[in-house]
């Protein structure tokens, strides 16, 4: 957990510290016209928006998801599920695997956000009792070199974790860090930085990705959006039926 947890901390301190290239940004943007980076940012800001309230991606999922985005990658992003048993999971399982995963890296980046300056202590141990910290930070299921071949050892791993986030969810409710100075005044910075403030970047689908990632049902050189935020997460998106819905999330790379 500790690497994960590290990971986030060192790019929030590196952008606080340095800040992005300017000059960079507009490179990166150059294939986005400004119709596109203003519907891709205000769909942003609206997911944002509603995972700073909910903190959960459970109640999210339908309304700014792609139906199937699960189907999409071969394996979770973290790689600890085998691209074998990946394909055997239920799309239910897949989606209980994603919003764990991404739950937890959500309360990482929270603590993150909230923390004055970086700590060598235990993960979470400021924002929860010590008992939620120590099971939340055991988790195999985002660090470590744990990699999952039989579904059962995998499901027991997940409602473990799912547990430890049901426990912590109230006291994050009741710290409502979302709204600590700390946090507030970070999200701010971040806001106005070049590469985490909302940055929008577009590639072009073509045959190799529709047959190497299973994007069937778009158009070869329809394009894919990707956008970072402020909350250190990067939402890999595309129009589906007229309407922005996300294929997968990402931790934002800041570069």
């Amino acid at each position: 957990m500790k690497s994960m947890f590290h990971f986030i901390a060192a790019l929030l301190i590196f952008t606080l510290a340095v800040g992005g290239s300017t000059a960079t940004a507009r490179q990166d943007q150059s294939t986005v016209t400004d119709q596109e980076k203003k519907e891709v940012q205000e769909f942003a800001k609206r997911f944002v928006t509603r995972l700073l309230k909910t903190r959960d991606l459970r109640p999210l999922i339908g309304e700014f998801f792609l139906t199937d985005f699960t189907a999409v990658p071969k394996q979770d992003f973290y790689e600890k599920v085998s691209p074998e048993l990946y394909a055997k999971l239920s799309k239910n399982e897949r989606l209980r695997l994603f919003v764990a995963q991404e739950n937890l890296g959500y309360i990482i980046t929270l603590d993150v956000m909230t923390q004055a300056e970086a700590t060598d202590g235990l993960p979470f141990q400021r924002i929860l009792p010590l008992a939620v910290a120590r099971k939340l930070s055991r988790s195999r299921l985002v660090e470590g070199n744990a990699k999952f071949t039989t579904r059962k050892e995998l499901l027991k791993e997940l409602s473990r974790l799912e547990r430890a986030i049901l426990q912590a969810r109230p006291f994050l409710k009741q710290k409502n860090l979302e709204r600590s100075d700390a946090f507030l005044k970070k999200l701010s910075t971040l806001e106005r930085d070049p590469h985490l403030g909302y940055r929008v970047r577009a590639s072009v689908i073509d045959e190799d990705l529709k047959r190497e990632f299973g994007f069937a049902r778009f158009a070869a050189g329809q394009k894919m959006f990707s956008v970072d935020t402020p909350i250190l997460i990067e939402l890999i998106v595309a129009k589906d039926a007229g309407k922005f819905k996300i294929l997968t999330l990402v931790p934002a790379d800041g570069d």
